[in-house]
């Protein structure tokens, strides 16, 4: 049987990290899989994530793909840890106008979801929406107000379903929520600031901004435990028994 290639896509740093430890330890159990992993930053963003994606398919065409990654929830019935397959995708504009839908197709994931289902939190969810900049409470609500069925919210799965469906790659998908519905976010300039800087730079961007420092230890808890799961979810998929089949 000839290895399979597959791409395990993902847009943050962290989510990256989360990623290249489950397929370590998917490497130390020394399980016979017949598939090679690669995964790939997409970039963060609905263009940057669209054109890095294409650029990769110009060299190269995996037998399937895995789009994961952390969700912000808009739905108060998600948690930070949960795990939800969206059944379709939107893409939302700055004025928070739906765009476009896009049926998700998923494939080679039924008993994938079942093994999740035994010690995780996992929802099929109608809607999760891609939008083009950080969405905070006030952002949230008013995707609830637009159409009750988004679920969850995030800036690059609209994108890759869609090149992905276009050039008729299998592919699973699912998020895991990192934040929820309410979750007051620091300032989008705290956080370019603090990414941006190093040293001394780094602790006076901290000083100068105390309430939005605050608000990030806040939020850290549930980002952290969003990772734990997102590493749990790789490991298994990893090192599931995968097909490119309808799910």
């Amino acid at each position: 049987m000839d290895e399979k290639l597959i791409w395990m896509l993902s847009a943050f740093s962290l989510e990256q990290r989360a990623l290249d430890r489950a397929l370590k330890i998917t490497k130390r159990k020394k399980q016979p899989l017949q598939k090679h992993i690669q995964i790939i930053s997409t970039g963060v963003g609905v263009k940057k994530s669209r054109s890095t994606l294409e650029r990769y398919l110009k060299d190269q065409r995996p037998d399937m793909v895995l789009i994961t990654g952390i969700a912000g929830a808009v739905h108060s019935e998600l948690k930070a840890g949960d795990v939800v397959f969206p059944e379709r995708v939107s893409l939302v504009d700055d004025s928070n106008k739906v765009q476009n839908y896009l049926d998700v197709q998923q494939y080679f994931g039924t008993g994938f979801r079942d093994s999740l289902k035994k010690n995780l939190r996992v929802r099929t969810v109608p809607i999760l929406a891609t939008v083009k900049k950080t969405y905070h409470t006030e952002d949230k609500a008013s995707l609830r107000r637009l159409n009750p069925d988004i679920y969850a919210v995030d800036m690059e799965s609209y994108s890759l379903v869609d090149v992905l469906t276009k050039n008729k790659i299998p592919y699973m998908f699912f998020r895991v929520i990192s934040d929820p519905y309410n979750m007051k976010f620091p300032k989008d300039s705290f956080i370019d600031a603090m990414f941006h800087s190093k040293g001394l730079k780094k602790i006076y961007v901290v000083l100068s901004h105390p309430i939005s420092f605050f608000l990030l230890v806040r939020i850290l808890p549930a980002m952290l435990k969003s990772l734990r799961v997102l590493k749990k979810c790789a490991v298994r998929f990893i090192s599931s028994d995968v097909k490119p089949e309808a799910g």
